[in-house]
């Protein structure tokens, strides 16, 4: 009995911690692996007015007690800052263990974003980045992702304009 009851608690320890999801490392080559919660599926599909985790294994490349944490969206391979000021990852809380960095020691980066209202629904590739205050990237990872509205597309009840030009002339029509 007691063999089932850690068998049942380990399976939702597995499914409570998120999914690994596909991802390409920029760079870094020290990332281990990353999970999406809520992400069912390549790509994740994010919802509108929902909130995102974020966990990265990664492996530090370097010694560091600060990082900067920037968030992109890539489309038709341009980069476009997400409108959000993101706080040091180290001084709150989102590095275990706790920095400062150790060069070479495992670590697990995790933290949670809104997906705004106001974003677009589209199919766009995220690119999550960490870095130390000289620039020199710590983490760096690009995941595929489609923003959808949790209540499906807007319709309206607009009929579809004549493809057909009116005339607005206000001349009078000439009989001869």
């Amino acid at each position: 009995m007691s063999i089932i009851f850690v068998a049942l608690l380990l399976t939702l320890a597995k499914y409570s911690a998120g999914q690994s999801v596909n991802f390409t490392d920029c760079g870094t080559g020290n990332v281990k692996d990353v999970r999406i919660i809520p992400c069912s599926g390549n790509p994740c599909v994010l919802k509108l007015g929902t909130n995102v985790t974020v966990e990265a294994d990664f492996v530090s490349p370097l010694n560091t007690n600060k990082l900067s944490e920037v968030i992109k969206g890539v489309i038709r391979g341009r980069e476009l800052p997400f409108p959000e000021q993101r706080a040091d990852p180290c001084s709150s809380g989102n590095i275990i263990p706790d920095c400062p960095l150790k060069k070479g020691n495992s670590y697990q980066f995790k933290a949670a974003f809104e997906v705004k209202p106001f974003y677009p629904p589209i199919s766009i590739k995220v690119k999550y980045s960490l870095t130390d205050p000289t620039g020199q990237s710590v983490v760096c990872v690009q995941v595929s992702a489609k923003i959808v509205d949790p209540d499906g597309p807007k319709t309206t009840n607009q009929r579809p304009r004549s493809s057909r030009p009116k005339s607005r002339s206000n001349k009078p029509k000439n009989n001869n």
